[in-house]
């Protein structure tokens, strides 16, 4: 495409240019990528270079793009650049005599514009070093190559606080790649390690140097910046230069420019009255900084221009400053003095970290600036040589000057030494799970219990989850996983175009309309899923919710063998349950009609799976079972943790209610008890035996009937005037004032007590006598399991679910219903001291059997 065919292009797209101006329109620039995505073609010999968010042109792409156009004279190059920082991206390519306007194969390509969509989208070959933006997702056919832009000395990646979610983007770019340039050993073990690229990256991390490090090679390049630093900066040609770079901190992003520039001037001020006889001072502040510094001009004649790129200024600098910038490593090339200066570096080391002490830099580290001053005017740089020479061998010993050269003969498929060509270990069963919202229930229990048992010898596990961190229960469950897992992160806007997005919404809003399915663009939903991904194959997927479409349909549309929806409990009764003759889940019978996109329904108990398949025969393809994992040493550790509980004031929570009875609201899914073994449970009463204190603890809705708990414990204490009832749990769909009332018109406020939500209930169990689970139904309680994991006395109801998981009553003490009088019956046998529990549980034996079922999910 020559300079004419790009011009028009650019003509036909002036109306929509002006509509997604800059980043303000991020949702329309979004849309209209994913609508061209199978549109257009790509395109042989074209490049696309994006460098700091085109911000400038510079780094190892600079380099790249020098080295080609050398090379390749049929070669079509596209710049990308933003609006407001056209001026510093031209400036890079004017100091190395790239005259834009003469070469009909350079195109420079406003960010986030018709014209970006469409070079991003034709390009073979995509080159930054950093990330593209969220909605991108590289073709099968383009080579994407990633030449990253440092080598790390602040903690990166997973290493970092929250590093999951900070580097979400960076992640899922580095894995879309399909090569990665790496200057150091020590660079792709983080890459591989602190990405998580390690069990999952197809690419290859190509640890050769950095391209961007030739210009210390290439005197022709230094002379070009040192004329134009002596121009524009007044640099004494006849000074050496001491370049001051530190890196950004949190607090200058959030400070006032005026105030930032304040700073700096009085930084250069110091340095220039005190150094000025021997140097010329410039400051190279971080690209984020500059951006609030450009158009102030006090700082004007000393801050360098962001187009400048920052290898070729170091190249020609005689004593480099720096806090902790990882601009540090490549200067060692130049074997001249490195000085590191930090007034906070405690505060930095808290918030995130170094890979190395600071005392162990190959330069001396001051806090304080009139003692730096002092050792600079000494000029006495050798103490630290054999250090510098140690980092210099372990850092920039790749570097040769024909990196680039290297990197191009590569993809060029020319041979190279295999050492210097790294991939990831790629040889373990790889497996996605989406979260759900880990909120506070039995749900997000049984996933956290899950992932920390699953055998990572065997198993590559990645999460697919929402950033919700700003909601505690999600935060504090999401710590409570295993860091081994990789974490892929719903962010970003979906793969949709606005023509499919709103097909998408019809045929979800109306999912039991069939007719209208044919809206939802499976196609669309594959594409979304590969960018949430980072185009990631997988054996299995999961998704472990099922409640609510939103994210759990990217599961479905993953590029995965086998794909799986778990069904915690009678599914059919959740989607129709209705609470003031409202939907308790509309969004689960809004999800019903599309279980049919994964291979298998997994129902997480052999009962429940019957019932599932049974009522749920048009929605489902197959039917498997896998049941909840139980953290035993887990419970046993947290129970003998001292906890004060404080019982809520339900007087205050009082208020007006439709006092209809749960077992009207919610089905009940009962199974046949084997009475030989009830009555063996059922033994002559024994003092030691008699039950006063009883506890249960789930969320507080209807299918829980602690309504009919609550009568049936009231008729109990009039036989038992000193048995208790706890009541834990969280009020779900405004349930709780219901049985609020019921303990408040019954006058027993002094003997059934609410304690509301505990993220730790084990102590109150462990002291409890007997644990109560009187549901109307169950797909496998969690918190049963737990009292089992206690050896605790159990009265449940007589449901399926429960059924099953007490083995018919060997592990507890089944109902004969659960009515007050059912209920009434159960729990005397209790206060009386008559109930024996048969056999203990054996949490191991039950765990390996649910690994035995998470096995056979790959077979």
């Amino acid at each position: 495409m020559n300079k004419l065919g790009f011009s028009l292009i650019k003509k036909g797209n002036k109306i929509l240019r002006g509509i997604v101006r800059e980043t303000t329109n991020y949702k329309m620039i979004s849309r209209l990528y994913a609508t061209k995505y199978n549109k257009i073609k790509i395109r042989e010999h074209t490049y696309f270079y994006e460098t700091r968010d085109g911000q400038n042109f510079s780094d190892s792409p600079l380099q790249i793009l020098i080295s080609i156009l050398q090379s390749d004279k049929n070669a079509e190059h596209f710049i990308v650049y933003q609006n407001r920082y056209f001026d510093e991206v031209i400036l890079g390519l004017n100091i190395q005599k790239i005259d834009v306007e003469k070469m009909s194969n350079i195109h420079l390509v406003e960010r986030n514009t018709p014209e970006y969509i469409e070079a991003q989208l034709f390009s073979k070959y995509l080159i930054t070093d950093s990330t593209f933006q969220s909605f991108f997702v590289k073709k099968p056919e383009q080579i994407y190559i990633n030449t990253w832009h440092g080598t790390p000395l602040k903690l990166m990646g997973y290493a970092m606080p929250d590093g999951e979610f900070q580097s979400w983007n960076v992640m899922r770019n580095f894995m879309m790649s399909d090569y990665l340039v790496s200057p150091n050993k020590h660079t792709t073990e983080i890459f591989l390690n602190d990405y998580h690229l390690n069990g999952a990256y197809t690419g290859e991390i190509l640890e050769i140097g950095y391209p961007r490090n030739d210009v210390f090679f290439n005197q022709n390049n230094q002379s070009l910046l040192h004329q134009y630093l002596i121009e524009n900066y007044n640099l004494d040609k006849n000074k050496l230069t001491l370049l001051y770079a530190p890196t950004w901190k949190s607090d200058e992003l959030t400070s006032k420019p005026s105030r930032l520039s304040a700073e700096y001037v009085n930084m250069y001020q110091i340095l220039n009255s005190q150094l000025s006889d021997k140097y010329n001072i410039l400051i190279k502040v971080h690209p984020f900084i500059y951006n609030r510094l450009k158009n102030i001009e006090s700082v004007a004649n000393f801050i360098v221009n962001d187009g400048i790129d920052a290898n070729e200024l170091l190249a020609m600098t005689d004593l480099l400053v720096t806090d902790f910038s990882s601009i540090f490593f490549d200067y060692l090339i130049t074997n001249k003095p490195v000085i590191f200066f930090n007034t906070n570096s405690d505060i930095y080391q808290e918030e995130r970290g170094y890979y190395f002490p600071l005392k162990s830099l190959p330069g001396p580290f001051f806090s304080d600036i009139n003692k730096m001053i002092d050792y600079i005017r000494e000029g006495s740089f050798n103490k630290y040589r054999e250090i510098y020479n140690d980092f210099k061998k372990r850092f920039v010993s790749l570097d040769d000057g024909n990196v680039t050269q290297r990197l191009l003969d590569i993809i060029d498929h020319q041979e190279l030494k295999d050492e210097n060509i790294i991939k990831a270990n790629t040889d373990k069963k790889m497996v996605l799970i989406y979260t759900g919202g880990l909120q506070n229930n039995g749900i997000s229990a049984a996933l956290i219990n899950l992932v920390n048992h699953i055998d990572y010898d065997k198993y590559d596990v990645s999460l697919l989850t929402a950033d919700n961190r700003n909601n505690d229960a999600f935060y504090n469950n999401f710590k409570k996983i295993n860091n081994k897992v990789r974490i892929f992160v719903i962010r970003g806007e979906s793969s949709y175009g606005w023509a499919k997005l709103f097909g998408k919404f019809l045929a979800e809003k109306y999912s039991h309309i069939k007719m209208l399915h044919f809206l939802y663009s499976r196609r669309q939903a594959k594409l979304n899923a590969r960018r949430l991904l980072g185009n990631q194959k997988f054996e299995v997927a999961i998704d472990f919710d099922s409640y609510v479409m939103d994210n759990g349909q990217w599961i479905a549309a993953s590029d995965a063998k086998q794909t799986y929806n778990v069904l915690h409990n009678d599914m059919w009764i959740e989607a129709n349950k209705t609470i003031d003759g409202k939907l308790k889940n509309p969004k689960t019978k809004s999800y019903l009609p599309f279980w049919g996109l994964f291979n298998t329904s997994l129902s997480v108990s052999e009962a429940t799976k019957g019932i599932n398949k049974r009522k749920l025969i048009k929605y489902i393809n197959d039917s498997g079972i896998l049941t909840n994992i139980i953290d035993a040493e887990t419970i046993i550790n947290l129970a003998n943790q001292p906890m004060m509980y404080k019982n809520l004031n339900i007087l205050k929570l009082r208020k007006t209610v439709d006092m209809t009875n749960s077992s009207k609201i919610t089905e009940a899914t009962f199974g046949d008890v084997d009475i030989s073994k009830r009555n063996k449970s059922i033994v002559e009463p024994n003092i030691s035996r008699e039950a006063k204190i009883f506890i249960t603890n789930s969320r507080l809705s209807p299918e829980k009937n602690i309504d009919n708990l609550i009568l049936a414990f009231i008729k109990l204490h009039n036989r038992f005037e000193d048995v208790q009832l706890q009541i834990f749990g969280k009020d779900v769909g405004n349930y709780a004032p219901v049985l609020y009332e019921l303990v408040i018109k019954n006058h027993a406020e002094k003997y059934i007590k609410f304690y509301g939500y505990s993220d730790n209930t084990f102590p109150a169990v462990l002291n409890a006598d007997v644990f109560l689970l009187p549901s109307h139904t169950e797909g496998q309680s969690i918190a049963l399991m737990e009292a089992m994991v206690l050896k605790k006395d159990i009265v449940a109801s007589n449901v399926l679910a429960n059924i099953e998981l007490l083995d018919k009553g060997e592990y507890g003490l089944l109902t004969l219903g659960n009515d007050v009088d059912s209920l009434y019956e159960s729990l005397s046998i209790a206060a009386e001291g008559r109930y024996k529990r048969l056999k203990d549980f054996d949490a191991r034996e039950h765990n390996n059997l649910v690994l035995r079922q998470f096995d056979n999910l790959f077979k």
